[in-house]
């Protein structure tokens, strides 16, 4: 039986080894025939369609791609990437898609496409966050975070782009500040500074060793700081 990790890291070799044994019915329609596919790999619908999205291999591999109901490579790319976007750890666990960004550099087209699909993922995510507080979800969201980071994802006007957004709740939840630090995106002043970053941001950078007394004082010199920043950072000073 082939994983999640298997159908996304296989060869063509591999994969036409995998899906000849696969069988389904041309008279289904394309979500029956991902259904009865991923059943006879023990996977879900998500997993199947992303893990084979997710292939560098799968573009040249239509008989493939043809048995599961897609007429094209653009077809699958498509129900991939809606897949991906907007699913919350329910149908596509945190391994998934951790695997899915250590992947990423094997291919410069699925590289571009993960970073179009990161704002829009990660809102969704926030989302669900926001309306369940579901604990599990809250430690795979800050798994992907790091992830992101760490695999190379996110980029320098990303990580920007994220710490000027008003989600400071949701940084902290994730220690984004710090991944961003660790990855080397940013130098930890150029966040200290950020009057977009929370006090309780700015905590864990210091108490992360990555800020300095000096930078306190300079900071704390900035008198439209607000009050509860000032508070926190004469506790380090």
């Amino acid at each position: 039986m082939a994983s999640f990790t298997d159908i996304l890291v296989a060869s063509d070799a591999d994969l036409v080894n995998i899906f000849y044994k696969i069988k389904t019915d041309p008279k289904d329609d394309f979500i029956l025939r991902i259904n009865k596919a991923a059943a006879q790999l023990d996977l879900n619908h998500s997993q199947l369609v992303c893990a084979i999205g997710f292939n560098k291999h799968i573009r040249d591999l239509s008989d493939i791609y043809s048995t599961l109901g897609f007429r094209s490579y653009k077809l699958l790319a498509y129900r991939c990437n809606e897949l991906f976007r907007t699913d919350t750890y329910n149908q596509l666990a945190i391994d998934n898609i951790i695997d899915i960004y250590s992947e990423r550099l094997e291919d410069q087209q699925i590289l571009e496409s993960l970073r179009e699909m990161l704002e829009p993922r990660l809102e969704h995510i926030e989302q669900d966050i926001d309306k369940n507080e579901d604990p599990a979800h809250i430690i795979s969201y800050r798994m992907e975070i790091h992830a992101i980071y760490s695999a190379g994802i996110g980029d320098r006007e990303f990580a920007e782009k994220r710490l000027n957004k008003e989600i400071g709740r949701f940084r902290l939840l994730s220690d984004e500040a710090n991944a961003i630090v660790e990855a080397g995106l940013l130098p930890p002043s150029n966040l200290f500074y950020m009057d977009s970053l929370a006090p309780e941001e700015k905590k864990v950078l210091i108490e992360k060793k990555h800020i300095d007394t000096n930078m306190i004082k300079n900071r704390m010199q900035n008198k439209g700081i607000s009050q509860e920043e000032r508070e926190l950072l004469e506790e380090y000073f």
